[in-house]
């Protein structure tokens, strides 16, 4: 069978992973690196060298130094033209401007959330701190597309070379960090609230609430919606519960984990829907925390928890990583961002997480989201029309390159109260268009 021979004059852990996530897990080709000179001169398979110089007249990619490292700095960053974008990692030789290789490890790894950086006031690197944001490129898939122009330009010099077609997937997520409105709340705290909304004139709260304590329909219990919708479009949801006991007083806020109600819900979703854990704001700090959660859910449900997004999506590398591997859960959807919309890691795709401390890939699989309900409405301050167009967008892009579109939406936005009036057409058009 034809296999793409690479020449590479050292093969280093980064080069191993970098080029197995380009070629077998986006582009689907098999390749053999290779760093003996002159076995890749005498093969006839379709090749290619990745070297500080070309080797014959192969076609050849000019290599940086970011690869053949085996530590973490700071970086000072060249940049090149490539198309209409501006890209990092420039080279003076080559097929291409830049080093592609080099330039996809840096996004894909995180490595400028290792550095030292200037925190959100949750701890969080900042979408607006990461370079893809600052080149205008956060917003597209980019590692996908200059996969797509590797198998181009392979194309063109050995029209033989096979590679794999992927299918554009879509995967709707939903975080549970309240799970009722004021179904749980009891008489005192709904008491309260009639008294705290009729002060501010709010009917509309005071109505939802006297609804709710007559046995009527719970704003923020939108279950039965979603899974009729999921089931409308045949789609898998994966719905995250927030499980925090004595958690943070201000951003741990969903029902006591010990009602009835909480648990039958839980019971009954994990009956047609996957089921994440949502470590608690707190568990980042504190770590037992995430381990107590966990076997909670696990008892709770009676099946293996490997999944999980962190709540606020509080990512500390590699503490974070190193933590849910740790009490066994291999497969993450906190890669992104709540201020921007697009692909923090520059890919559509799901990825092995490379531990940069250990230069090692690890067995944690991690799924980019795109887009968040939040994010459009409180951070962009988008209306419903403007953030359909921009999930539109989003969409275009991740089909453009058959990968994945991970969203992130919570119950509670679907409520079509409050600040969510008119979001649920948004869900709507957004599960229509993917």
């Amino acid at each position: 069978m034809m296999r793409l021979l690479i020449y590479c004059p050292q093969v280093t852990p980064r080069i191993k992973y970098i080029f197995n996530f380009i070629f077998r897990e986006v582009l689907l080709c098999d390749f053999e690196l290779i760093s003996i000179a002159a076995d890749f001169t005498a093969s006839d398979q379709p090749k290619f060298s990745y070297a500080e110089k070309p080797l014959g007249d192969e076609l050849f990619f000019c290599c940086s130094s970011l690869l053949a490292q085996h530590k973490m700095q700071e970086l000072t960053h060249q940049f090149a033209q490539f198309g209409d974008q501006r890209v990092p990692f420039a080279v003076d030789q080559g097929a291409l401007p830049f080093d592609v290789f080099a330039a996809s490890f840096y996004f894909l790894s995180r490595y400028e959330e290792y550095l030292p950086f200037s925190a959100d006031e949750h701890g969080r690197f900042p979408a607006e701190s990461s370079l893809l944001h600052q080149l205008g490129l956060l917003d597209t898939p980019v590692i996908d597309n200059w996969a797509m122009i590797l198998k181009n330009m392979l194309l063109q010099k050995y029209p033989r070379l096979t590679f794999g077609k992927r299918k554009f997937q879509f995967i709707p997520t939903i975080d549970v960090d309240r799970a009722y409105h004021f179904k749980s709340s009891g008489l005192v705290k709904n008491t309260a609230r009639i008294f705290r909304a009729a002060a501010n004139l709010n009917a509309e709260k005071i109505f939802d609430i006297i609804k709710t304590g007559l046995g009527q329909h719970d704003p923020f219990d939108t279950y039965h919606y979603l899974s009729a919708k999921h089931a409308e479009y045949g789609l898998k949801p994966i719905f995250f519960f927030l499980l925090a006991k004595h958690g943070h007083q201000e951003f741990d806020q969903n029902i006591n984990r010990e009602e009835e109600i909480f648990k039958n819900l839980i019971i009954d979703v994990a009956k047609e829907a996957q089921v994440g854990l949502h470590p608690s704001y707190a568990s980042s700090t504190e770590t037992k925390k995430i381990n107590e959660e966990l076997v909670f859910l696990q008892a709770l449900t009676q099946r293996k928890i490997d999944s999980s997004r962190q709540h606020f999506l509080k990512i500390h590398l590699p503490h974070t990583y190193l933590q849910l591997l740790k009490v066994g859960i291999n497969h993450d959807y906190s890669m992104g961002y709540a201020s921007q919309l697009g692909f923090r890691a520059g890919t559509c795709t799901s990825f092995f997480w490379y531990d940069l401390q250990l230069e090692k890939q690890t067995q944690l699989k991690v799924y980019p989201f795109a887009v968040m309900d939040v994010t459009l409405q409180q951070y962009l301050k988008l209306d419903p029309a403007a953030a359909i167009q921009k999930i539109g967008e989003l969409i275009s892009n991740v089909k453009l390159v058959d990968g994945l579109f991970c969203s992130l939406w919570h119950n509670e936005s679907l409520s079509e109260t409050g600040r969510w009036k008119g979001w649920k057409k948004v869900y709507e058009e957004m599960l229509a268009m993917a």
